[in-house]
């Protein structure tokens, strides 16, 4: 806030650069008004060019003069003269005020005043109104220019008239006077006269400011502090958010807390804000002036200092509600300094203050407990995720070559460290998942915990949470992991089982205990991961140690959910089924043995023998098998091979097409696309009667999506499309052959299918709105506006009418479609120009503004922050607009210069509303940027005020490196 003293000399500039403004009847008020209220400097209003134009007052002030000097000379009453002589006086002063008003230079206008002023005081002395008779000298002379004499005037009323009205006017007005000469001590006298007037007096607050501002001019600093807490007192909300308040006492505020702070930085810091309001007494805002005293600090780079401000208050206050903020700043501070060292310790140490496991945390309430928690989030993470690295770069550095050589000891001593620290991070994910156990970060927070009790060795808390992530969570991201890591840990658990483990007490060993526990781990692991490409192998190892543990009904059930999973997913899938099905029939399971004997059995065979065909189905059932155990060892070149060496072996049997279908299923498993494809083709040729057939076209849509063949893709999806009875399949194949249309870039094909499916398929209505925004932006790219236009007109009535299945998705579409066609009656407004006759143009430009301004109205309703930015900067430019046209709009050619300087004086007032509302709507969509939202329509809002408003936006930053002065 501008002081006032700067104020005034401001006035006095303006004055002087002969500017007729009739300014000072703001300070002073008329001679010849005794009886009112007498205006002060309390009711200095904005200076304001008047309007020349205007009429002046219809009486003359010459007829005035000459008529009560005619009363002079007529009456010889001593009241009446005197009343007279006065109200000439006062005539004179208004004369010289008009003469001030009309002429272009400043300087004797007031001299009859002044000396009429002075006769009367000389020649009435004694008058019980000669207070104010000085109180209008000091003004011409203020006036007349003559401040050393309006001063000396002013010292005379304070000293004559100490009980007048106008005592504390003129007191204030010899401390601005003091102050602007750098007089600091007298105005500090005279500034705390006004003090003494009471908090009543108009000038109370102001004197209050100025009379702090003396003391620090004097370097009396700590002095200083007293006044400017009284001004805190008056100003400052009980709740302490100094942005509630009126932008003038706003910024009152905050320059009183900025050089409280300066005065605390000079003195003691932290240490002098304790001692003063020791004395004074406590203050609500004694949070706010050692948060300003920590960015004092902080801007002078002083970071410990600001640090320790902070670390001041905390001490001070430990269980206030601002001291785990503070302590973040604290933090903060030591951020910026550059002190890692010092972060990760206070870091550390606001957990242990502050944390869930803190005697703070249980004392507080919920609300209170909401100041701690954003920093908790923040820095439990990284606490943890630090002691992780650390732990880790600890062991890889083991690890490494260089440290080969190390000594067991040190080895030994490293590896503690190690664990050590993976135990510290654990702790941290392990706190943060108890303070935020309905966080987003929960799940991953759990796998990390286990992921550091893993690298610890504490094999079975991170076995419990492996599970929690696999089995509690939806996790898609870490759930199979966590799940298959579970398994992995049951292993080294079982490594790590002493001896005496094996020993069997109740019929069950404890290492036999785990076996099984790790088993349900393998078997829940495959069941809910079923299409994990480690399931199968999970599933076989679980199939296996049951086999082991003689468990053969369970081993023949773990080996049936492989066979029964339709269509394969994975290579071992079959193969791991038959092995163990095989044990628990045959025993043996020795399939290549198995094969030799089929072989020698049918040799034997008589043609019309009527099992021969049941010995081919054996026979090809035995080689199927072997090409399973091929998928179980992992090698999927032998496995495709002995499922087409079936057909070779056995080309009646019914299995032959079933283990060629298998290969194409073997090969997509390993990824051959290219060679699944070949057989798929091959087997819907060779057998197209065979129900496999029908998977194929879906199959064949993977491999090709897989290899990139977005074009064949499509096509497979177009032909189930047209093929399929299943209306569920025909909608989804047919929206699929669309986007992989769209991938391979045959736009055209793209929009027809996506056309097809938009007319036919308007549900789901998520996916029908996602069909027509692809064929709007289809269109685009086609550069076919009109097209496009149609389906944003769709996707405008589809959200509309969409009631309950309206999505947060189709809004954000609605409101894009609507910010398109909203952007189209701009551009019409744009282009409608103001010719003559303008009364005609502007009406066309008028219904012009009408639509565009219910367009951009209509998208700010959906509410869409991306949209409504956009929508909010585009209506202020409409305004902006519509005031350049008119300003810029063709003039009458039939019109001399007075006549065409008042038509643009016309059309300026026409226009200036509109500049107004155009900066009143510009400056709301900057507004929303003090809750967060700074996107490039916000930002172009910054842009154009800095243009209309460039003296409050235009502003650029100046750094420096020390200040000499503070105003």
């Amino acid at each position: 806030m501008m002081p006032l003293r700067y104020l005034l000399l401001a006035t006095v500039v303006v004055c002087n650069s002969g500017c007729s403004m009739m300014i000072y009847n703001s300070y002073f008020s008329d001679s010849d008004k005794e009886a009112e209220p007498q205006a002060t400097l309390a009711d200095l209003s904005p200076a304001i060019m008047p309007d020349k134009t205007a009429e002046l007052p219809a009486v003359d002030l010459d007829t005035l003069v000459a008529t009560y000097e005619e009363v002079l000379e007529v009456t010889d009453d001593a009241d009446i003269r005197l009343r007279v002589q006065r109200r000439l006086a006062g005539l004179e002063m208004k004369r010289g005020e008009q003469q001030l008003y009309e002429q272009e230079a400043v300087g004797g206008q007031f001299g009859l005043a002044i000396s009429a002023y002075q006769s009367l005081l000389n020649n009435h002395p004694n008058h019980p109104g000669n207070d104010r008779l000085l109180y209008q000298l000091s003004k011409a002379y203020d006036l007349e220019g003559n401040s050393d004499q309006s001063m000396l005037v002013l010292d005379q009323l304070v000293t004559d008239y100490p009980s007048s009205g106008h005592y504390g006017e003129a007191q204030f007005r010899r401390a601005e006077i003091f102050f602007s000469r750098g007089d600091y001590p007298n105005a500090g006298l005279a500034y705390n006269e006004v003090i003494r007037q009471g908090a009543n007096h108009q000038h109370y607050q102001n004197a209050l400011y100025m009379y702090g501002w003396s003391l620090f001019k004097q370097e009396r600093y700590r002095a200083s502090l007293k006044p400017f807490s009284q001004v805190l007192d008056n100003h400052v909300p009980a709740d302490n958010n100094v942005q509630t308040l009126e932008r003038g006492q706003r910024e009152l505020t905050q320059d009183v807390f900025k050089v409280m702070s300066i005065v605390f930085s000079y003195l003691d810091g932290a240490n002098t804000i304790a001692e003063v309001y020791d004395s004074l007494g406590e203050r609500h805002y004694l949070p706010l002036l050692y948060d300003n005293l920590g960015q004092h600090y902080l801007k002078q780079e002083r970071y410990r200092d600001s640090a320790e401000a902070y670390r001041a208050y905390i001490n001070r206050y430990p269980s206030a509600d601002q001291s785990p903020v503070f302590y973040a700043r604290l933090i903060d501070a030591y951020i910026a300094g550059g002190f890692p060292d010092d972060v990760l310790q206070e870091k550390e140490n606001y957990i242990n203050s502050y944390g869930i496991y803190s005697d703070y945390w249980q004392q507080k309430t919920e609300q209170s407990r909401d100041y701690i928690r954003p920093f908790l989030e923040q820095y439990l993470p990284e606490l943890a995720r630090h002691y992780h690295a650390k732990a880790q770069g600890g062991r890889e550095g083991l690890a490494a070559p260089k440290n080969n050589q190390l000594k067991q000891q040190e080895r030994t001593r490293l590896e503690a460290v190690a664990v050590s620290d993976f135990l510290t991070a654990g702790n941290y994910y392990q706190q943060f998942i108890d303070t935020f156990p309905e966080d987003d970060q929960v799940p991953e927070m759990h796998f990390l915990f286990a992921e550091s009790r893993f690298e610890a060795g504490v094999f079975d808390e991170a076995i419990e949470a492996y599970e929690v992530v696999a089995y509690k969570y939806p996790d898609d991201k870490r759930g199979a992991s966590a799940g298959y890591s579970a398994i992995v840990a049951y292993g080294f658990l079982l490594q790590q089982l002493p001896e005496a483990s094996k020993q069997v007490v109740d019929g069950i060993s404890v290492e036999e205990t785990w076996v099984r526990l790790k088993i349900a781990s393998q078997l829940r692991f495959a069941s809910t991961y079923q299409y994990d490409p480690r399931a199968a192998a999970v599933l076989t190892k679980s199939a296996e140690e049951l086999l082991a543990l003689k468990e053969y009904q369970h081993a023949i059930a773990a080996a049936r959910q492989l066979t029964r999973r339709d269509p394969p997913a994975e290579q071992g899938l079959r193969k791991t089924a038959w092995i163990v099905i095989g044990h628990s029939a045959f025993e043996l399971q020795q399939y290549d043995q198995a094969e030799n004997a089929y072989q020698q059995t049918l040799q034997v065979l008589a043609p019309n023998d009527s099992d021969r065909q049941a010995i081919v189905d054996r026979l090809a059932a035995s080689v199927y098998k072997q090409a399973e155990q091929a998928l179980a060892a992992g090698d999927a070149v032998l496995a495709v091979k002995q499922f087409l060496r079936v057909a070779d072996v056995a080309p009646s049997s019914a299995i032959s097409a079933t283990a060629r279908y298998d290969a194409a299923n073997t090969l997509m498993a390993s990824a051959n696309y290219g060679s699944a494809i070949v057989v798929m083709d091959a087997f819907r040729n060779d057998y197209p009667d065979n129900p496999l057939s029908a998977d194929i076209p879906a199959k064949m849509v993977v491999a090709y999506e897989a290899n990139g063949e977005w074009a064949k893709a499509g096509d497979e999806l177009t032909a189930i499309y047209q093929s399929s009875e299943d209306e569920a399949i025909k909608q989804e194949s047919l929206y699929q052959a669309a986007e992989n249309y769209a991938k391979a870039g045959d736009k055209p094909t793209a929009i027809l299918r996506y056309r097809s499916y938009a007319h036919a398929y308007p549900q789901p209505f998520p996916i029908a709105m996602e069909a027509r925004y692809q064929l709007s932006e289809l269109y685009l790219d086609a550069n076919e506006d009109y097209k496009r236009r149609f389906w944003l007109k769709k996707m405008i009535a589809a959200d509309k009418g969409a009631g309950v299945e309206r999505t947060e998705r189709s809004r954000y579409l609605a409101a894009f479609s609507s910010s398109v066609l909203a952007d189209d009656e701009y551009q019409r407004f744009k282009q409608q120009r103001l010719t003559l006759p303008l009364k005609n143009s502007l009406k066309k430009k008028k219904s012009a503004l009408d639509k565009t301004l219910k367009a951009y109205n209509q998208v700010v309703d959906y509410g869409v922050e991306e949209f409504a930015t956009l929508a909010t900067y585009r209506i202020a430019s409409v305004y902006s607009q519509l005031s350049k046209d008119l300003m810029s709009s063709q003039r009458p050619g039939n019109l001399d210069a007075l006549a065409l300087e008042q038509y643009d004086i016309l059309l300026e007032e026409q226009a200036f509303p509109f500049e107004e509302k155009a900066i009143a709507i510009h400056e709301a969509n900057i507004q929303r940027s003090w809750a967060g939202v700074y996107d490039a329509w916000v930002k172009k809002s910054f842009a154009a005020m800095s243009e209309l408003l460039p003296a409050r936006y235009g502003k650029k930053e100046r750094q420096g490196d020390s200040a000499n002065a503070i105003y």
